[in-house]
């Protein structure tokens, strides 16, 4: 009888997920001083920093890169690996802003709306629009939300129709390369979009993707952040 070897077709995971939980989960609450927001905070039992914001996400998002890890993109807010993390139980954000006017009935995002258009005019993007690969630093006499806008080198903005405010409502189940939906009627997932302005982007506990809260501060005791490894930080641990 020929000896057993292990070689299987294995079903290898693309990502490897995990909360903000864990030996370092304090010292990134700490670091997020002054940017934190809403209902937010650390267990210490636990080990988890719970709460969920654009900018929190994208701040930590900046600190974890250098590690070879990301916090979560819309890409993988549609991963299986993501999505049965928090399917019924939590909401996350991604580092992402969406805009889609110049207009913004919260007078808190209008400063930073100011800026976001800037920066899409002088890459030529038209609206709507996302932007990616930003961190934000604390600024006490900055407008809005005491907070300063900074582009880092993988700096992004990704025009797309479906980010118009017409499709919200619309289902899907499957998404392209960046993870936007591709519409189906007999989807099972929904598209949320706001009507003006910019908002975050975040998956829903029901699997939405929803960027339609035009508080940009605002968190939750179900707000998580998930952070995404794809196996090159946990090689050397």
């Amino acid at each position: 009888m020929a000896d057993l070897t292990g070689k299987f077709d294995w079903q290898v995971q693309e990502i490897i997920p995990a909360f903000v939980q864990g030996k370092d989960a304090k010292t990134l609450y700490e670091l997020t001083e002054g940017i934190r927001t809403g209902i937010m905070g650390y267990d210490a039992q636990n080990k988890l920093f719970w709460g969920s914001t654009p900018f929190v996400a994208a701040k930590i998002d900046t600190l974890v890169r250098p590690l070879g890890m990301r916090v979560a993109t819309l890409r993988d807010l549609s991963r299986p690996e993501v999505m049965k993390m928090i399917k019924d139980r939590y909401h996350i954000d991604t580092p992402t802003f969406v805009v889609r006017s110049a207009e913004d009935s919260n007078a808190r995002n209008l400063p930073l709306l100011r800026k976001l258009i800037q920066e899409a005019e002088k890459k030529n993007v038209a609206l709507p629009f996302m932007v990616t690969g930003f961190d934000v630093t604390q600024d006490d006499s900055h407008e809005g939300y005491k907070l300063t806008f900074v582009p880092r080198d993988d700096f992004a903005v990704t025009h797309d129709e479906r980010f118009d405010v017409k499709y919200n409502g619309q289902k899907f189940s499957d998404v392209d390369e960046l993870g936007l939906p591709k519409f189906d009627r007999n989807g099972s997932r929904i598209w949320l979009a706001r009507n003006q302005g910019v908002s975050g982007l975040c998956l829903g506990r029901n699997l939405g993707l929803c960027s339609y809260n035009g508080d940009l501060t605002g968190s939750t005791f179900v707000g998580r952040m998930v952070l995404v490894s794809g196996g090159r930080y946990l090689a050397i641990l």
